[in-house]
């Protein structure tokens, strides 16, 4: 058996040599995945250089493979309300189709010649030296499951605007002065007596 024919560990590069080009045929595995540093949104994302555990099932169809994968990793988020770190067990499934490349007269790989998805949003992935890369599908499913803002609790009250400690259910006040009285403050003293020495009493 050849060294190529099984996934190595930490690659999403997935080798094609145990699925017989057959429509019909279907191989599984257990993989782990990673480590990954840059996958995620803006106060959400996989934790850094954690590797991911994914079950692939590939199946062999007229176009080429179907590749689904259940995905499970380790998440790092803010609270968008008071910035609390957070962390927690996630999942994510997911099926995309990887075409087999056109070829030649000789069954000979075409290259394209620059983009030839045109700018289009829909995203075409692709067989490629008879291996599939799944890194990139991964990411696009994680990323759009992901939330944008994040909550340690949904009835979190953030952050008090005053003094920047975290609201919680008791309340929460601060004496405020009216900024047009701040020049009579240091008119007065701790001493009994009032302005220009009248006993207050």
């Amino acid at each position: 058996m050849s060294n190529n024919s099984v996934p190595e560990s930490g690659s999403f590069v997935i080798p094609l040599t145990k699925l017989q080009r057959r429509p019909g045929n279907m191989w599984e595995t257990d993989l782990l995945l990673g480590p990954v540093s840059d996958m995620g949104v803006a106060m959400a994302r996989v934790t850094p250089n954690s590797p991911m555990s994914a079950h692939i099932r590939l199946e062999s169809v007229m176009e080429g493979v179907l590749a689904s994968a259940d995905v499970d990793y380790l998440v790092d988020a803010e609270c968008a309300r008071c910035l609390e770190p957070m962390n927690w067990h996630d999942s994510t499934s997911l099926q995309e189709l990887f075409l087999y490349p056109d070829t030649d007269s000789r069954g000979r790989e075409i290259v394209p010649d620059g983009d030839q998805d045109g700018g289009d949003e829909i995203t075409v992935y692709h067989v490629h030296d008879d291996a599939i890369d799944l890194e990139e599908a991964i990411r696009d499913a994680i990323v759009l499951e992901l939330p944008l803002k994040p909550l340690c609790d949904e009835n979190c009250r953030g952050l008090c605007p005053t003094c920047g400690e975290k609201l919680g259910a008791e309340d929460h006040q601060h004496e405020v002065a009216d900024p047009r009285w701040s020049a009579l403050s240091g008119l007065f003293t701790d001493s009994d007596s009032g302005p220009e020495g009248i006993d207050s009493a």
